[in-house]
């Protein structure tokens, strides 16, 4: 379709009155027959052919239909069969010409149907995806359970209360299933497995029971099972709103009938290496199992969550790790601050993996800040390019925020070592403000400094988290604090030589208890004299790590150890901290290996 005839396209006023004219037989029209009919109805004025390829003339015909709907003139039965109601035949009789805003403005619905579209209300409203399988002994499928009975629901005690419980009357929701395929595509796949959702029941909700568990649903006319491709989710539970070209064709397509628009979603930015039209063929390694059941089994727990964390040798307690992990959910940013040596990367990664339900490493992503990262390498910026010319190219945060917005079935985690050693006002530019957990909605997306032609603006995804890791010991912290102090929620990590310590050390690596006792008293020791120190103080204490060893290394000698671990590291660390006082270091280095050197 030419630019010309996209500007000359009517209004989505002008298809009120031959939508209602076509549908006056009083049948239940299909929205793949209503098209065409509406096309040759209007002749001239709009191109037919197009009409059919679901163009942007067949857009604004279906955005007649849902104002045709809101105005109560005709009736959706499902999502592509709609037919005429009393209403509509009345507004055909009252207008032989045409149907104009003016009259529809009179009808109450439509009036408050668009004044909430106007003031945002319906297009931040959520639509809701939600699953259906039980997994028990064996894998039973409740659609035609929930559908006969006039219900949905959870089939957890404890996961998506508070989603299920913020559920309104009146919204739509829709029965999936998430999948991976590799054949009978309606595309190429090089060779690539497809995130595939159908969609088995569509309906709107009656009754929330406020339990977290059932809701009423008045379910629509079951129709065949179709398929959408690409942006799926594997969640139980799938909150979708408007506002981003992906999730308004998801609603579309589930809700109004649309099809999709596969070469869009193909050659997009994520999918466009495997699925686009310049895509080259999948390795061989990739071809070998057809099919993969991605769905989330209800009633099954994560693979990986807090008490995995205490068994990889955390010394925290867990339910301090419950709280860092929830304040993760709630914030979306977390700093894990603390003096050297308590673990703040290592705890940093893994909760990233409690979030994800899995050691994951394709959706946990580990980078450090120092003062030489920039915008240009973070977001985007102009790179040399093989003939010899410039070309925008994107940093690895703009890779992470297009992986997580094409795969709303996971979380995905940035793991920020260091964070305050960056200039996070140069490196994040205008996606700084866009941290914020209030703000990851495409109602707050903002232009970049360096845009691509016809680039939409850009959002964080809601399930995109960052942990940042804060030495307190680094003189550096006083110029970042205050614009991390809105975005992120901050969690103090301590020196943590207690029972559980000591029962790890000695487990793992050989190291009486009686022997481990006696450090960490001379380790409290220390710290006592470096937090009472006027010109150090708490933050520069001196965490476990250091008395720590890796993994299962066998300690056959625990004073040579010990030693080995002061000269190479504590005592450097001394150095530093008291190096106008030499005695002074000579002294603690001594008392904690508890002999003269």
């Amino acid at each position: 379709m030419s630019d010309d005839t996209l500007n000359a396209l009517p209004s989505w006023q002008e298809f009120t009155r031959p939508v209602l004219q076509v549908l006056s037989d009083g049948a239940e029209w299909d929205t793949a027959d209503l098209r065409p009919a509406v096309a040759a109805l209007m002749g001239n004025e709009i191109d037919s052919q197009n009409m059919l390829a679901g163009s942007r003339a067949g857009e604004v015909m279906r955005r007649a239909v849902r104002r045709l709907a809101s105005a109560g003139a005709v009736i959706k039965l499902s999502p592509s069969r709609t037919v005429i109601a009393d209403r509509g035949r009345e507004l055909l009789a009252e207008n032989p010409e045409a149907i104009t805003l003016d009259r529809l403005n009179r009808i109450p619905e439509f009036r408050e149907s668009m004044r909430r579209r106007n003031s945002g209300d319906i297009e931040g409203e959520a639509h809701w995806f939600v699953g259906a399988y039980y997994y028990g002994e064996t894998v039973e499928d409740m659609t035609d359970t929930f559908v006969e009975q006039g219900i949905w629901r959870n089939g957890y005690e404890d996961k998506y209360l508070d989603e299920v419980r913020s559920i309104e009357v009146g919204q739509r929701i829709a029965i999936k299933a998430a999948y991976t395929r590799l054949h009978d595509l309606p595309f190429e796949t090089n060779g690539n497995k497809v995130s595939v959702m159908s969609i088995k029941a569509t309906g709107t909700v009656t009754r929330n029971h406020g339990d977290g568990r059932t809701l009423d649903v008045k379910w629509d006319a079951r129709e065949p099972v179709r398929e959408w491709y690409f942006y799926t989710n594997r969640l139980t539970v799938w909150r979708v709103c408007r506002g981003d070209w992906r999730s308004d064709g998801l609603i579309d397509f589930t809700f109004e009938g649309d099809e999709q628009d596969l070469s869009r979603f193909r050659n997009s930015v994520y999918w466009a290496d495997r699925f686009g039209d310049g895509a080259g063929f999948a390795d061989e390694r990739d071809l070998d199992d057809e099919s993969g059941d991605d769905e989330e089994p209800q009633g099954f727990d994560q693979s990986y969550g807090l008490t995995d964390i205490v068994a990889d040798g955390c010394f925290v307690p867990q339910q301090v790790l419950g709280d860092y992990l929830e304040a993760l959910k709630t914030k979306k940013n977390l700093i894990l601050q603390g003096p050297p040596g308590t673990g703040k990367t290592w705890l940093a990664k893994r909760l990233g993996y409690a979030l994800i339900g899995g050691k994951d490493r394709n959706l946990l992503s580990a980078i450090q800040f120092h003062p030489g990262v920039s915008y240009e390498d973070f977001v985007r910026g102009w790179r040399p390019s093989g003939d010899g010319k410039l070309r925008l190219e994107d940093g690895i945060f703009l890779d992470i925020v297009n992986a997580a917005q094409a795969d709303p079935g996971h979380n995905h985690v940035v793991v920020v070592e260091e964070i305050n050693r960056g200039n996070l006002a140069q490196i994040f530019g205008e996606l700084l403000t866009l941290l914020e957990n209030s703000k990851r909605t495409p109602d707050e997306a903002l232009q970049l400094s360096y845009r691509r032609p016809g680039e939409p603006p850009v959002y964080l995804p809601e399930n995109l988290y960052i942990i940042g890791t804060m030495n307190l010991a680094d003189r550096s912290l006083a110029i970042v604090d205050f614009a991390l102090r809105r975005r992120f929620a901050f969690r103090n990590l301590e020196p943590t030589l207690n029972e559980a310590w000591r029962r790890w050390v000695s487990e793992h690596n050989g190291v009486p208890d009686a022997f481990l006792a006696t450090l960490a008293h001379r380790v409290d020791t220390l710290n006592d004299a470096i937090a009472g120190d006027r010109s150090l103080g708490e933050q520069y204490r001196i965490g476990h790590s250091f008395f720590t060893p890796h993994g299962r290394t066998s300690i056959d000698d625990p004073d040579a150890w010990l030693r080995q671990v002061v000269d190479s590291e504590i005592r450097p660390l001394l150095d530093e901290y008291w190096f106008d006082d030499p005695e002074r270091v000579q002294k603690e280095a001594e008392a904690l290996l508890g002999y003269p050197l």
